[in-house]
């Protein structure tokens, strides 16, 4: 059981990783922010499915924040920000 909680963690860790990245890619290139704006409206234009889809990738992103606030409290990727996960 103890391997699911490292996995879990790690997983965690990283999809507040990715999130911090795009961000700071929409922030600063134009493409990343054209990718991003092609992916919602293509999402959007597929109908109730590409809606579902679009929600269920916000609703999979609920708990990043809570990540990014933890690692920032942490001050890095330390034994701190593990342990809090």
């Amino acid at each position: 059981m103890n391997v699911w909680k490292i996995i879990n963690k790690a997983v965690k860790a990283f999809s507040a990783a990715l999130v911090v990245l795009c961000l700071f890619g929409i922030v600063f290139s134009s493409n990343a922010r054209t990718n991003l704006a092609n992916l919602v409206e293509n999402l959007i234009n597929n109908g109730i499915i590409g809606i579902i889809i679009l929600v269920y990738i916000l609703w999979a992103g609920r708990g990043v924040p809570r990540m990014i606030r933890i690692l920032f409290q942490a001050k890095g990727l330390n034994s701190k920000f593990w342990n809090d996960l």
